[in-house]
């Protein structure tokens, strides 16, 4: 496993919509002093639409091409906490090539919760379309579509984190406190990458 070294200057959220991925990116990125960016927010705005509307008109294929593309130019960044698309995990290719300069963790949350999220916030029923098609229930749309990329989730991701017992505030502290301790381990060669792969705070404190 190569080494976590300097080039790890970003922190990657991963996770299924309604997460808390855009709350707790903005909490860790002001405690932290970076610059904060939602995927989905600057795709759509670079495609002058909703994520709705892109796909009404040109379909999802579009949409995930674009978000593909827009995933490679974000390899580029530094300094940054990155809220992705519960889909940007698929794109396999670059979602490694990201990985190059981030610390990745996963919010993961359990459907109940997820539906009950989605069900409270009117922005995401109007903005987020279905994945599936209109005969599947939401409640089956989020079991199917999590049984598929919670593997993924967890293969792409450095440090798992409970969505559902804590605050955004208590979450973005967790993290924040996570990425100085793997960092500082990494300055110490203490730590490889495949060593602490969807690890969680109290597995982190055994390293101590």
């Amino acid at each position: 496993m190569a080494d976590i070294n300097e080039k790890w200057t970003n922190i990657v959220l991963t996770g299924f919509r309604a997460t808390g991925k855009s709350t707790i990116g903005t909490l860790a990125a002001q405690r932290l002093g970076y610059t904060f960016l939602d995927t989905d927010v600057e795709l759509a705005r670079a495609l002058n639409g909703s994520i709705a509307d892109i796909v009404a008109l040109h379909g999802w294929s579009y949409f995930r091409h674009a978000e593909a593309e827009f995933l490679c130019r974000l390899c580029s960044l530094s300094h940054h906490v990155i809220a992705t698309g519960g889909g940007a995990i698929e794109h396999q290719l670059q979602w490694q090539m990201l990985r190059q300069t981030s610390f990745v963790a996963w919010l993961e949350a359990d459907v109940a919760t997820i539906q009950s999220r989605i069900a409270s916030d009117p922005l995401s029923l109007s903005q987020r379309p279905a994945l599936l098609p209109e005969k599947d229930s939401m409640e089956t749309e989020t079991m199917l579509l999590l049984r598929r990329r919670s593997p993924l989730y967890a293969a792409g991701s450095d440090i798992r984190l409970d969505a559902t017992a804590k605050s955004p505030e208590e979450l973005a502290a967790e993290l924040c406190a996570l990425y100085a301790k793997v960092l500082d381990g990494a300055a110490n060669g203490k730590l490889q990458r495949g060593e602490c792969a969807v690890r969680t705070e109290g597995e982190y404190e055994h390293d101590r």
